[in-house]
């Protein structure tokens, strides 16, 4: 199994081969990808190993991302299944004490034995996850090709289908964190760098314009499907996601408009992304459908 890693690091900003592929991927091949989210060298070089320890990265280690890659055999309008088959944290990450009561410092989480530590003796389990995952596109708009979604979903046991608008669909993958709540309030998670063991092959495709997570009972109680929005504010964004919710509902299982609609605002779950747009200036939500929903073919009968 190829592993593509963060060193040897680039000579600086100015470095040739900054921005060039990383490499090609072929279609059914699994890969390990070292992403690049936090600065875990850094704290332990300056010794800054201490839980809620106030930090300043200054210095830029100039790692190589996570990609872009060319997967093979890819076309304009193919979708890409992405399955993410696991991730392993680096021994330590970085969050932001911020938020309306306090500043916005950056402060060491250290990442131990599966637990992430934070002052004075708080523990929680890390719960990893990909906030940028995107094939490249040919006039940027928002969430098309993915992007800084910043979805929970995306994470070990889950598939990020995509759909591509170039040859080669050019997949990046970066801004992973060891923990993250739902809506990454101070715009940061437990940021750190991952090792991400990932699957790429081509994918039955949907009738949406933006990406379609679907996740395993490894990732939530129960297998779902889940379609994405961005917008300005959280009401937009929302709208975006159920629009592409009901397309997805419609194709699979074979019903109208109006019957998906019903089911897409009675029973579907609006899960945040990033949803502080006072930060960001935009929102990104998910909806989620349970695929316990299924079709009896027979109609009530009281």
């Amino acid at each position: 199994m190829r592993h593509f890693t963060r060193t040897p690091v680039y000579t600086g900003p100015d470095d040739p081969e900054r921005g060039e592929l990383r490499g090609t991927l072929q279609l059914g091949e699994t890969v390990i990808i070292d992403t690049v989210g936090g600065a875990d060298h850094d704290y332990e070089a300056a010794g800054e190993t201490r839980a809620g320890q106030i930090t300043a990265a200054n210095t830029t280690r100039h790692s190589r991302q996570g990609g872009p890659f060319i997967i093979a055999g890819i076309e304009p309008d193919d979708w890409v299944a992405i399955e993410i088959l696991d991730m392993e944290c680096g021994p330590y990450g970085f969050y932001r004490n911020a938020g309306p009561h306090w500043g916005y410092w950056r402060a060491v989480a250290p990442v131990r034995d599966g637990l992430v530590h934070f002052p004075p003796d708080f523990v929680v389990p890390v719960r990893p996850m990909i906030g940028v995952i995107q094939l490249e596109s040919v006039a940027p708009h928002p969430i098309d090709h993915g992007g800084n979604m910043d979805f929970n979903s995306i994470q070990p046991g889950s598939t990020v289908h995509i759909r591509a608008q170039k040859a080669g669909a050019y997949l990046s993958i970066g801004d992973t964190h060891a923990r993250m709540g739902d809506g990454e309030l101070t715009a940061a998670g437990v940021e750190i760098d991952a090792t991400v063991t990932l699957k790429v092959d081509r994918s039955p495709g949907f009738p949406n314009a933006s990406p379609v997570v679907e996740t395993t009972g490894y990732v939530e109680s129960a297998e779902e499907w889940l379609t994405g929005g961005v917008g300005p504010t959280w009401g937009e964004a929302v709208k975006k996601a159920w629009i592409e919710m009901v397309a997805l509902i419609i194709d699979r299982y074979d019903t109208t408009y109006e019957y998906a609609n019903m089911i897409v605002g009675t029973i579907g779950d609006a899960r945040p992304g990033f949803a502080t747009e006072y930060i960001g200036s935009y929102c990104t939500c998910q909806i989620a459908i349970t695929k316990q929903l299924r079709r009896t073919g027979t109609p009530y009968q009281a």
